[in-house]
């Protein structure tokens, strides 16, 4: 696993390496729950890639700026930092993605320019056993950022405890529903029970207690279905 950093030791890494803010990026620091620690992003695209990693059920966990692969121009010895190094969970018998976020317009332009970096990545992914991802904004901004941007808000220490466990049992009672038709359910509970329970509902479908079509946008009509659940569809 990669190591854990304090905030401080981030800051101070990232203040080593003289990072630029260009006119169409944004820079900054993204707090992981999945890798407990700070991410740092170079522009708008690489944090929304990142946010994507963390709702996606499939990652285990991930890196930013995980190494340096040096490479041969000519007689020139270069060197290039690949964006993210993600890695999936054992059972899912993915190999690790070594990626570069892009967008296209940057890729149709320098593509020349980028060519020896990324067959030297390539090459390095396979002696690893990885694979080598060019990452653009097709990729990344879909329905499924958008349903990952609002998970996001639904966090842990925010969640009422008793309204969890009250919010799983009726799951797994109903079976397949809609957080619509789960909120019937509470018709007789107090007013802030039923939103307690609903943010539970929610933060459940964050870290995939409860799952839906993360592909389609969520919605109150939403289909759900506890995790313990298998769809007749697999």
């Amino acid at each position: 696993m990669k190591k854990r950093y304090k905030l401080s030791e981030v800051i101070e890494n990232v203040a080593k390496r003289r990072l630029i803010l260009k006119y169409q990026s944004l820079s900054g620091l993204l707090a992981s729950e999945k890798t407990n620690s700070m991410i740092w992003f170079e522009s708008s695209l690489e944090k929304d890639f990142a946010i994507a990693l963390e709702f996606h059920t499939l990652v285990n966990y991930y890196e930013e700026q995980p190494l340096v692969i040096e490479y041969w121009d000519g007689e020139k010895l270069r060197t290039y930092t690949p964006d993210f190094l993600v890695h999936f969970h054992e059972n899912e018998n993915f190999k690790s993605w070594l990626c570069e976020v892009k967008y296209k317009a940057d890729l149709r332009d320098n593509l020349p320019k980028y060519k020896m970096k990324f067959k030297a990545a390539m090459d390095y992914c396979k002696q690893q056993g990885w694979e080598f991802k060019l990452i653009t904004e097709d990729y990344i901004r879909t329905t499924f950022l958008e349903n990952a941007k609002f998970l996001m808000r639904y966090k842990y220490d925010m969640v009422d405890q008793g309204c969890y466990a009250r919010m799983m049992k009726t799951m797994q009672d109903l079976r397949f529903t809609t957080p619509e038709e789960f909120m019937l359910t509470l018709k007789d509970a107090h007013f802030n029970v039923k939103g307690r329970c609903l943010y539970a509902l929610w933060y459940a479908i964050k870290i995939g207690e409860v799952n839906c079509d993360t592909t389609q946008k969520l919605t109150m009509k939403t289909e759900i279905w506890p995790t313990t659940i298998k769809s007749i569809v697999d």
